[in-house]
This record gives structure tokens, C-alpha cells and sequence, in this order.
């Protein structure tokens, strides 16, 4: 089952990396969240708080896969490291995911996406290949957009003092990230280029 579904997935991935309608949904989605008054706000608290915020957001396509005994899908890749420390970065972290999670609900470009994707999936027919193999074995496939990952949050240095909510925050280096292979090919199909390292 397992090998089915990560076939699936990454058939369904291959397909929207060729999608420009996609992406440009994508892009116009992200700029929607990045100017949200309330992302931008939680965003300058946690800054103040002495955190620095990387905002990404690259959609997964999940796959779940209905049986008689439940619906089955693959683990979540594992997750971004939790940011120890106090309840203020706890809250203001939660208060982030909510907004922008609020932005994606009641965005456009949501129900765009959703038809864009089930269109550019349904006419792939390396993954209706596929997904024939499970249907006719008598599963239900269930094609979802991920759109849940928007922000990390990082801790300060150990040299990194906090600043004063008055003071001047200073501009920071970028924070590395680990990139799955789905997220190189994501941004490559971007014309972004991705430092290797």
C-alpha cells in the first residue's frame, strides 16, 4: 500500500510541476497570506520576541487511499523541530499558523487551486494508471492539497539578545531549511535557484 501511495504522489507532484496555472495560484496565494494584516502583525511580534520567521509555502499533494478496514496514507515527513521556550512564542506561533490558515480558507485562490488540481491529476495518465490499480482492487483514491505549512519559527542564537519591543530588529541572515526533493523541483519549476548546500 505504501509503495502505491508514494507512487501516486509523486505521479500527482510531477503532473502540477508542469501546471503553470497552478503555480501562478500558488504564487498569488503566498503574496495573499504575506500581506495579511494579522500575518504580518504575529510576524513583527515574534521578530520583537528575538525569533526570526521563515514564511514558505510549498503545497503537497497527499493521497489517502479508502478501504473497508479505514483510510490510509502516508506518515507526515517529519516535522520542523518545535521551538522550545516560553509560552509567548508558543502562542504567537499557533496565532501565525491561525491567521494564515484563516487567509487560505477564505482565499480564491483556494477553491482555484482545488479545481486546478483535481483537472491536471485527472488527466495524467501515468497517475490514473496508477490510481486504476487501487480503484480496481476496490479502493476509494482521495486526492488532497496540503496547504498546511506556512512558517518556521526559529530560536535565537545562543549569542542573540533580545531586543527591546523600541528597538531597531536587525536584518538577519536566511535560515537554512531542509528541502525535499518535491520542494527542489518545486522551486526549479519556478526558475528559482536553489543553493545546494
Amino acid at each position: 500500500m505504501r509503495s502505491l501511495l508514494e507512487n501516486m504522489e509523486h505521479a500527482a507532484e510531477e503532473t502540477l510541476q508542469q501546471d503553470s496555472a497552478f503555480y501562478q495560484a500558488v504564487q498569488a496565494l503566498k503574496l495573499e497570506i504575506d500581506n495579511d494584516p494579522r500575518v504580518q502583525s504575529t510576524v513583527s511580534e515574534l521578530q520583537a520576541a528575538g525569533r526570526s520567521v521563515f514564511n514558505s509555502f510549498v503545497p503537497h499533494i497527499k493521497i489517502r487511499v479508502r478501504t473497508e478496514e479505514g483510510v490510509f496514507a502516508l506518515p507526515k515527513p517529519a516535522g520542523i523541530r518545535a521551538v522550545p521556550g516560553v509560552e509567548l512564542i508558543a502562542r504567537l506561533t499557533r496565532e501565525l499558523r491561525n491567521a494564515a490558515s484563516a487567509v487560505i480558507k477564505n482565499s480564491r485562490y483556494y477553491s482555484q487551486l482545488d479545481t486546478i488540481v483535481n483537472e491536471a491529476i485527472e488527466s495524467s495518465d501515468r497517475f490514473e494508471g496508477i490510481a486504476s490499480e487501487a480503484e480496481s482492487a476496490g479502493y476509494e483514491v482521495l486526492i488532497c492539497l496540503d496547504l498546511s505549512a506556512y512558517a518556521q519559527v526559529q530560536a535565537p542564537s545562543p549569542n542573540h539578545e533580545v531586543p527591546r519591543a523600541s528597538a531597531q530588529l536587525p536584518v538577519e541572515d536566511p535560515v537554512p531549511i531542509q528541502l525535499t526533493v518535491s520542494d527542489r523541483k518545486f522551486f526549479k519549476a519556478l526558475g528559482i535557484a536553489v543553493d545546494p548546500s
